[in-house]
C-alpha cells in the first residue's frame, strides 16, 4: 500500500491535483466523495473529470453549516452525480468527514484529511491529508476500502431523515428558503465576534502560501423566486474604542448589509503607507472600480453608494465644485471589530476636468482618525469590502481581510 502525506499551502502539494489523480483510476467502477462543505466553485474544479463518470459517483455534503451552497449541490445534480445532503439537525453537530475515493477492480486511490470541496479546501487553504493507493488484489487492502464504502452506505441507509438524496431544483429552493443552504451568489457580510481598541496589537501579515492562480466567473443566483431565510441578528458586540457610541456601536445585523464595493489588492497609496521618509500622506483614498469592473466610477459612489448622505458644496473660493459629506463607518480588520468612526467624503462634481474626461474616480474617502488602523504594512495586498447598512442610513462597514 503506497502512502503520501499532503500538506497543501506549505509545500507544493495541491489537493486539487491529488484528488483529480484519485478519481482518474483506470476502469473506474465507483467514486465516493464526502465533505462538510461544498460550493459551486469548488465542485467546478472537478466537474470536467467527474462528468464522464457521474453515474458511478456518490457525493455527500453537509448542510446547515453556513457554507454549503444551493448552487454547489445543483451543480452536482446537473452533472449527473448521485447527491446527498447531510443534515444533522443541530448546529452543535457537524457532518465533517472529508473523503475522496476512486476505485476499480484492481486499484483504489483514497485521499482522507481536511480538504472540503471548496476553492479553499482544494487550493487556497493550509490543508493536510493522507493519500493511499490500495491494491484491490491484496486482501487487507481491499478490506479497508470495503470497510469505508460499507460504513458510508450504512449511514445513508440508517439515517434516511438526515441523509437525503437531492434530485431537483425545487428541493434546493426549499432548503435555501429554510436557511439550511446558502446562496453562493451573495457575499456574506462580516459579523465578527471579537473586538479591539488597539490595532497595533495585531500586525500579523497574510501568509504567503503556495497555491495555483485560478479564475472564476460570478456565481449566478439559484433559479426561481424563493429567497433564503434571513438570519437572526447577531448579539450586541463588545464596546469598541471609536468616536461614535451606541446605538450604532453594535455590529449591524448581517442581513441588513449590502456589499456595494470590493477593491483590488490594496496598495501603499490606498492605505496611505509612506514609501519613504519624505513621502507625503494624502490622508485619503480614491474609490476606483476595484473588482466592480462594470461600474462608472465617476458617478457610482456619489450617486448610488452614498446618495442618501447630506452633501454640501464647499463654500471656499475656487472649491465650490467640491461636495462634502460625512458618514459613520464600522471598521473590521482581519475579522476584528475596531468600532465605528465618522469619516469625511469628498466628491468632485466637475464634468469638464481632465480627471473626469479620463474617466477617473471623482469620490474620495478621508481616513481621519482611522488612518492609524489602516496605514500598516500587514494590510498590503489584502482586499477591502464596503457594505451599506440599508436599515441604518448613513452607516457603512469597511472590512479588510
Amino acid at each position: 500500500m503506497a502512502k503520501k502525506f499532503i500538506l497543501q499551502g506549505i509545500t507544493g502539494d495541491s489537493h486539487l491535483d491529488e484528488i483529480r489523480d484519485a478519481i482518474s483510476v483506470q476502469d473506474i467502477s465507483r467514486v465516493v466523495i464526502s465533505v462538510a462543505f461544498l460550493t459551486e466553485r469548488g465542485f467546478g474544479l472537478l466537474s470536467d473529470i467527474l462528468k464522464p463518470i457521474a453515474d458511478k459517483t456518490v457525493i455527500l455534503a453537509g448542510i446547515r453549516n453556513g457554507i454549503t451552497s444551493a448552487q454547489g449541490l445543483l451543480a452536482c445534480v446537473e452533472c449527473g452525480c448521485k447527491t446527498y445532503a447531510v443534515d444533522t439537525g443541530s448546529r452543535g453537530i457537524v457532518f465533517h468527514p472529508k473523503i475522496y475515493l476512486g476505485k476499480s477492480d484492481q486499484e483504489a486511490r483514497l485521499v482522507l484529511g481536511s480538504a472540503n470541496l471548496t476553492v479553499g479546501g482544494l487550493n487556497s487553504n493550509i490543508e493536510a491529508s493522507l493519500k493511499v493507493v490500495a491494491d484491490m488484489e491484496v486482501a487487507d487492502e481491499a478490506a479497508l476500502v470495503a470497510d469505508l464504502e460499507g460504513k458510508i452506505d450504512a449511514m445513508i441507509a440508517d439515517f434516511p431523515a438526515h441523509v437525503v438524496e437531492v434530485t431537483t431544483l425545487e428541493q434546493l429552493q426549499l432548503l435555501l428558503m429554510a436557511g439550511r443552504l446558502i446562496d453562493e451568489s451573495v457575499k456574506p457580510a462580516p459579523s465578527p465576534s471579537r473586538s479591539s481598541g488597539d490595532r497595533k496589537l495585531d500586525a500579523v501579515p497574510q501568509m504567503k502560501l503556495e497555491k495555483k492562480k485560478l479564475k472564476f466567473t460570478a456565481v449566478a443566483p439559484i433559479g426561481g423566486d424563493i429567497k433564503p431565510a434571513a438570519p437572526d441578528a447577531p448579539a450586541e458586540d463588545a464596546p469598541a474604542q471609536a468616536v461614535v457610541e451606541a446605538p450604532v456601536s453594535g455590529a449591524p445585523a448581517s442581513d441588513h448589509l449590502k456589499l456595494v464595493w470590493e477593491s483590488k489588492a490594496l496598495t501603499r497609496r490606498a492605505l496611505n503607507i509612506p514609501t519613504g521618509v519624505n513621502t507625503a500622506r494624502t490622508g485619503s483614498m480614491l474609490f476606483a472600480k476595484g473588482a466592480f469592473s462594470d461600474i462608472d466610477q465617476k458617478h457610482y459612489f456619489r450617486d448610488t453608494v452614498f446618495a442618501e448622505l447630506d452633501w454640501q458644496h464647499d463654500d471656499a473660493i475656487k472649491k465650490e465644485h467640491l461636495e462634502r459629506s460625512k458618514a459613520k463607518f464600522r471598521i473590521i480588520i482581519k475579522d476584528v471589530n475596531y468600532g465605528v468612526f465618522e469619516m469625511a467624503l469628498t466628491h468632485d462634481s466637475r464634468t469638464d476636468s481632465p480627471a473626469y474626461k479620463q474617466n477617473n474616480s471623482m469620490t474620495q474617502l478621508h481616513w481621519g482618525d482611522v488612518l492609524p488602523l489602516v496605514a500598516l504594512e500587514d494590510l498590503l495586498d489584502r482586499t477591502m469590502f464596503l457594505y451599506r447598512d440599508d436599515k441604518q442610513p448613513g452607516l457603512f462597514v469597511i472590512e479588510i481581510d
